[in-house]
Order: structure tokens, then sequence, then C-alpha cells
């Protein structure tokens, strides 16, 4: 018997499908948006559109950062057990975004039209910028409600529901976009408004969520505004995401408006394309890489690292899979990304192909640079997160393109990103390992986190079968007395551990196979805590009453009572999570 990572590995497949549906919903909603606003309207008007990221990203940055930081602060309390502090998290978190998200609507009917005249250099690009940017704005909060709930959401059980908010705002999104450009003279305000009635919809999605009583996250006004200092840490959990999109504001208005005023608008359509070939590698690799984030953070707070180092290793492979598959499609087939998004521009045809297979070398160090990004966010080392954002967004890649494209053109764009993604992730692991050996950052290697816990005596996976429930209950008392724990103790321990685990194995996967439980025993002060992790049905054994049930029939939840000092429940991960204390009696 050994820990293995069957259930890490369940868990991932099943997060897994919910985080790339919803992440694919997001960004091909974006790619498509362009591809009909370029037949319908014009390549100037996905031009438009690149042009108006500054200020969109600008918008939205407060429903991702604190919907991020939101729901990593929530997986580590949850992993932990704080229910309540998850919940007051949840409720400050609401309530900051939406107070934000109003600001912007009042000030969009002053500030719409004089930040269209900034971002454009000629009368047609203006013209289309103005009324994409009108709509946008006055709906902010519609958008970033539901980029906060759908991050929180999902660590709260509800993954298909988060991946069915953007699956249903992007559906609507394109339909509405295509009814709006192809039968209307809405033109670009159209475009806005259809992907703004689509987070509308995706809001409707999560009513369930909201009215359900089994949700562990609950909404307290008064208490989030009691506890609204919470907001810095919540923020601090959020700043990569929030550093990100802030880099990406200051990029893509610097090179817009250089591009604009040194190449002319046409090259401007080339920029245009190789931004939104990024999105089409979002478009993959997102969703893998948020698992870490949903994942990560409850095994980041329940200590549980052998889980960290599976789901990380599990991640990688998928992602680099993924984007090697990727690259070498837009290094053989550039001509069909042209066709995708109508470029029509034959006199800079030849240029723009370059430039697409040039960019595209910049796919794998992108995805590296996401994976960096997002794992020390969630296991709350936001520096390295945050610095490894600025040297991507800023202080690599904007001194390189300006210097590319002055001395070769628009070709230097895609050289700048490729070089800009390297150099950002080469240089974080150099300052992680400098750090490291200076004892200012713990333990060795990339994940920065010990073999194992330090408090922990005992870890192991068994088959969720009877006869293993016993062999662990020998183990676990033998690994009492090897650590000189009392008989008495390593008794109730083993009793304990045999009781929860034979239930589970009678009860747990009635309607579904059988698993794995994962059992862990570890020594906090003067006192043993067993936690006992499996994915069977809903069971809550600390509100187990047997005069109450017919489907259960587990009399030695009472027993285990009596002899237990403390028990404890929680449901995250749509997996059943245990802990029972002992003290430890001289």
């Amino acid at each position: 018997m050994r820990r293995n990572d069957y259930l890490i590995k369940r868990k991932f497949n099943s997060y897994l499908v919910p985080s790339v549906l919803m992440i694919m919903a997001m960004q091909l909603g974006n790619i498509v948006d362009g591809i009909l606003v370029s037949a319908f309207i014009d390549i100037d008007g996905m031009t438009a559109i690149s042009l108006s990221l500054p200020v969109i990203f600008f918008i939205q940055i407060f429903g991702f950062a604190i919907g991020v930081g939101g729901a990593i602060v929530i997986s580590v309390q949850l992993g932990k057990r704080q229910i309540n502090e998850a919940s007051s998290t949840f409720s400050v978190s609401l309530i900051s975004v939406l107070m934000i998200s109003l600001v912007f609507s009042v000030l969009t009917p002053f500030i719409s039209t004089p930040l269209a005249n900034i971002l454009a250099t000629t009368d047609v690009l203006r013209e289309l910028l103005t009324p994409y940017l009108f709509w946008f704005m006055l709906l902010t909060p519609v958008l970033n409600l539901c980029l906060l709930l759908s991050n929180v959401i999902t660590v709260d059980n509800c993954p298909k529901l988060g991946a069915a908010t953007f699956i249903v705002a992007n559906v609507v999104n394109l339909i509405l976009d295509y009814v709006f450009l192809r039968f209307t003279d809405m033109g670009m305000s159209g475009a806005a408004l259809s992907t703004m009635i689509g987070y509308a919809c995706g809001n409707l999605v999560l009513i369930p969520y909201l009215l359900s009583k089994k949700r562990m996250l609950r909404f307290r006004l008064i208490e989030g505004f009691k506890r609204f200092k919470e907001l810095g840490g919540i923020l601090k959990a959020g700043a990569s995401q929030a550093s990100f999109l802030l880099m990406m504001i200051l990029q893509f208005f610097i090179l817009n408006t250089f591009i604009q005023n040194t190449l002319g608008a046409d090259n401007m359509a080339i920029y245009a394309v190789c931004i939104n070939s990024v999105d089409i590698i979002k478009l993959f690799i997102e969703g893998i890489i948020g698992v870490i984030q949903t994942i990560g953070g409850i095994l980041y707070g329940e200590k549980d690292y052998f889980g960290i180092r599976r789901l990380v290793r599990r991640t990688i492979i998928f992602t680099g899979v993924t984007v090697a598959a990727l690259t070498a499609i837009f290094l053989i087939f550039p001509n069909l990304i042209l066709m995708m998004f109508s470029f029509n521009k034959p006199e800079l045809y030849d240029t723009a192909i370059l430039c697409v297979r040039l960019y595209s070398i910049s796919f794998i160090f992108f995805a590296a640079n996401r994976i960096v990004q997002v794992y020390y966010q969630t296991t709350l080392h936001p520096f390295l997160s945050t610095l490894n954002t600025v040297l991507q967004g800023f202080v690599f890649l904007l001194p390189l393109s300006l210097l590319f494209i002055g001395n070769i053109g628009i070709i230097g764009v895609s050289i700048a990103a490729a070089v800009t993604e390297a150099l950002s992730f080469f240089t974080v692991c150099l300052w992680r390992v400098i750090r490291q050996k200076q004892g200012k950052l713990p333990q060795k290697g990339f994940l920065m986190i010990p073999e194992k816990d330090s408090d922990s005596l005992y870890d192991i996976s068994i088959k969720s079968t009877e006869q293993e429930a016993v062999a662990v209950s020998e183990q676990l008392v033998k690994c009492c007395e090897e650590n000189r724990i009392p008989s008495e103790v390593g008794s109730i321990i083993g009793v304990t551990a045999e009781e929860l685990s034979v239930n589970i194995a009678r009860y747990g996967y009635k309607k579904s196979s059988p698993s794995y439980i994962d059992i862990n025993l570890s020594k906090a002060d003067d006192k043993l805590l067993l936690r006992i992790r499996d994915d069977g049905v809903p069971f809550n054994p600390t509100e187990y009453n047997s005069d109450e049930s017919d489907e259960f029939l587990l009399t030695g939840i009472q027993m285990i009572r009596r002899i237990s000092d403390g028990m404890s429940y929680t449901r995250v991960l749509n997996m059943n999570n245990t802990v029972i204390e002992v003290a430890c009696r001289a």
C-alpha cells in the first residue's frame, strides 16, 4: 500500500472538460467575433476591435483580478475547512466587483468618445470604435459579474455550471453577432451589444446555484461590508491576473499607436491577425492550465504535496502536446489563419504569412509562462507570478518590439514576441533559483513545496474495499507504535480509519464504479489529525443520525464520535473530506 494519484487523476479529468469548454467558449467568442466583423463590416472593423483592447481589458481588470483572486483565496480556505471565512471572501468579492463596475457605467457617456479619439488615428477607425466602446463600458457590471461568479462557483463544486455560463454567453453572442451584422445596420454597436447580451444570458444560468441550499458559499451583505478590508488579500492573490491585464493594456496602447503612426493602418491589420492568433492558442490551453487554479489551491490548503506534483505534471504534459500540435499547424498552414480573418490586403499577403509563422514560435514559451503565472499565483507566491507577467508584457516586449519594428517593420513584432516569451520564462527561473539559494524562497525546484508535509506520519491510498480498510487499520496502529504514540490512541486511530473506510466501501459507490480512498495521518501540536478523502456519494458524518436514515446503517459513526475529540467535514472538488481529531494523551 502506498499513496497514488487515482483520485487526483479523476478530479483532473472531471474538471478538465468543463474548464476547457469554458475557456474555449470565451476565446471562440472573441475569435469568431473578429471573423464576423471582418466578413460583414471590413478588416478595419477587426482592427477597431484590436484598438479597443486597452479599454476593454481595463474595464475587465477588476472582474478578472477579484474573480481569480477570490477563487484562489476561497479554494485555500476550503482546503483548510474554513467555510465561514470562504463565504466572507465571496461576499467581499461580489460587493467590490459590482461597486467598481457601476463607476464605469456612470462615466461612459462622458469618456467613450474621447477614448476613441485617443486610440484611433484615422476618422474611419474612430467612427467604428466609438459605438463599440460605448456599449461595452455602459454594460460593464453584466460582464464583470459573470467573470467573478464563474470563477467562484467552480471551486464550490460546480465546474460544469461555471463552464455553462460562458458557453451560453458566447453561443448567444455568436447568434446575435450574425443576426445584428447580417440583417441590421447596427454595425459595431451590434457587435458590442451581442457580446453583452450574451453575458447577461450567461448570468441567468447561475440562478440555480444562487438558489441552491447545498452550496457552501453564502452571500452576506453586512458581513461583506464589515470585512471589506479583506479586499487587499483578494487583490494580492489576483495580482498576477491584474498585472497581466495591465501589461496588456500598456502593450496594446503603445504598440497600436506606434504601428499606426510609423507603418500605417494596413500593417495594423497584420498585427491584429497576430494577436488574434494568440486567442486560438488560449482557446486550447487556458482551460487545461486553469485546472491548476481550481484543484491546486485546495490541495495546497490541505498540504497535499503529492497531489500537487501529480496535478502539475499532468497539466504540463497535456499543455505541451497541445501547443506542439498547434504550432505545427501555424507553421505549415499560415494561409488558413489569414483566410479565417478575411485578410484582404494582397500587397501585404507574403509579409503577413511570414509574421504568422514567426509569431507561432512564441507559443511554447507563452504556454510555459502561463503555467508559471497560474501555479505561483495559486500557491500564494504572487511576486514570482507578477514578475513573470511584467517581464512578459512590458519590460522585454515593448523595448524589443519598438526596436525591431523601427528596423525591420511589422515582422519585428513577431520576432519580439518569440524572444520576449523565452527571456521572461528563463529570467523568472533564474531569479527563483537565486532566491532559493539565498533562503528567501522555500524548498528547491520549480514547485517550491516539500517532499511531504513535515507533520505527516502516514499517507496512503487504498482501494474502496472492506479488505483494504481492515488492512490499513493495522498499518495505522503500527505507525502509531513506531512514532511512540500511546497504544490506546493508536487503537482509536485504527478503529476510526477502519469504520469510515468500510462505510465508504459499502455505501459510497453504489451508483458508480469503485475508486480509491486517500488516508493521511498527521500530528499538529498535541493532537493527531486523521484525514480521509473519497469521491463517493456526498455524505456528511457529522450530521448523520441513524434514526433518520434508511439508506445508510452506519452504527460505527456514533462510536467514532464518542472516542474521538472532534470531527469536521467539507465537500470540496466533489469529494468528501472528513477530519478526525484525537488528542495525544500521555
